[in-house]
Order: structure tokens, then C-alpha cells, then sequence
């Protein structure tokens, strides 16, 4: 699409994210018209002018209706372990937004039970997992796990910290 018919990208973060993003953006892709929806004089009208609106976990919460109202190119979840209950306020809210492709980004989409992994995973593509595989993924059996882990790898983007450390700088210390 062109730029003129193109629809925003919503990204979702904690609040603590904000500034990150926001400095993230100009760094790297300073062309994107970058709208800052986390503040307390939020405007949805400015989304049409906007390649990207970045807002919080806690306002998509509270401005559901505002959100649900517009169509979105993406919607990307830092943190998405944020929406790891289903049954959360959060994880609703995040399931009822409308938009073309998602993305879940998250160091740790598993740390109690593979419930967690569904609901992002339910996030990403409604109905792929079923609607009682949340529940139903608290209770697998090794051999059930290994089958699920089997079948979730190829959606998962993986770096361990050995593959990480080879990327980073030479640690330096100043006292």
C-alpha cells in the first residue's frame, strides 16, 4: 500500500518501555511518524497521521473501545507475557484488537505452565490452539509437552545466551 492508504502499527508496552521505544524509533527508522498514545492528553485522531502509536498494557485497557474502533497494519506485544493468563483483562483486550498481522515479543513466554504459551499463542492466531488448550496445557504429560514443543518451534524465535554474548561488546568496567 502506499504511504497515504498504509494503517498504523499499534505496539503495546509496559509502561517502564515507553521512553525505550520512543528513543528506539528516532535511532533507527527516524522517517516513522511516531505517535506517543501512553500520555494523559492521548488523542486517537492523530492515528491516521501516525506510522506507529505505542501505548501501554494499562491504557488498552482502558481505552478498549477507542483501540477496537480502528483497524491496525500490526499489533506488536512487548512483554507479551503480559497476556500469559487468558482469563486477564489484559490478554481480553489484547485478543479483541483488529489488525492485519500480530507479533508477541518476550524473553520468558514460559514460566509456570504451557497455558501461558497459548494464550500468547492465541494472541498471534485466534483459534489455532483450540479453546480449551489453555486449560488442557496445564495438565500435558511429558510425552504431550515434547509433542507441543515439537509443533510451537517452528513459531518461536529463539536466541540462547551463548549466541547473545558472541554479539555484545567486550565488557567494561568503570569504577
Amino acid at each position: 500500500r502506499s504511504r497515504k492508504n498504509r494503517l498504523p502499527s499499534l505496539v503495546v508496552v509496559p509502561r517502564s518501555l515507553v521512553f525505550n521505544w520512543l528513543s528506539e524509533c528516532k535511532r533507527f527508522a527516524p522517517r516513522l511518524r511516531v505517535h506517543d498514545y501512553s500520555t494523559t492528553s492521548r488523542n486517537a485522531n492523530e492515528f491516521e497521521s501516525a506510522d506507529v502509536v505505542l501505548t501501554t498494557f494499562g491504557i488498552l485497557q482502558r481505552d478498549l473501545e477507542a483501540l477496537c474502533a480502528r483497524r491496525f497494519d500490526y499489533v506488536i506485544l512487548d512483554e507479551a507475557q503480559m497476556i500469559k493468563n487468558d482469563r486477564t483483562r489484559s490478554a481480553k483486550a489484547a485478543m479483541a484488537l483488529k489488525a492485519e498481522h500480530r507479533l508477541a515479543l518476550s524473553g520468558t513466554p514460559v514460566e509456570n505452565h504451557l497455558g501461558e504459551l497459548f494464550s500468547i499463542l492465541g494472541f498471534l492466531n485466534p483459534g489455532m490452539a483450540g479453546s480449551k488448550t489453555s486449560a488442557l496445557a496445564r495438565d500435558l504429560s511429558p510425552d504431550n509437552a515434547a509433542l507441543v514443543a515439537e509443533a510451537v518451534r517452528p513459531l518461536i524465535l529463539r536466541r540462547t545466551k551463548s549466541q547473545v554474548l558472541r554479539s555484545l561488546p567486550k565488557l567494561q568496567e568503570k569504577v
